[in-house]
């Protein structure tokens, strides 16, 4: 993959998609058969245009509905993904440059962040509330 338009392409091929527009695409996840997940990928864009990027987020909880503290303390382990705010929603995030992107690479930390986000939403929120 080399390109935000070849991440598009790939995830129209090989998934549901319920929410798209020219830079998000939006994933629901099921977990367990009990629980969802919500996947944003997102293009980015560095030094002006230059980089393309791909970011990975799954939101969490409301930022008034957690412990942002213990949260930052339970991912301090985690190799992939970082704890982000996006409006009032708390959320696991990941970055990843396109340019050599193999698919695996975009796979692995595809799950990664949405494993870890629902485990972290049914840890800290007890539901699954996204």
């Amino acid at each position: 993959m080399a390109t935000w338009r070849d991440v598009a392409a790939y995830i129209r091929a090989n998934y549901k998609i319920t929410d798209e527009d020219d830079s998000n695409i939006t994933l629901v996840f099921g977990i367990d058969g009990t629980r969802t997940q919500i996947v944003v990928l997102s293009q980015a864009l560095l030094m002006d245009g230059a980089e393309e990027w791909v970011q990975i987020s799954s939101p969490i909880a409301r930022v008034n509905q957690i412990n942002v503290n213990a949260v930052l303390r339970a991912i301090a382990p985690m190799v992939v993904g970082g704890l982000a705010i996006y409006g009032d929603f708390l959320a696991i995030r990941d970055a990843l440059p396109l340019a050599n992107l193999q698919i695996n690479e975009l796979e692995r930390p595809m799950r990664l962040i949405t494993l870890t986000a629902d485990a972290l939403e049914k840890q800290f929120v007890g539901a699954d509330v996204m």
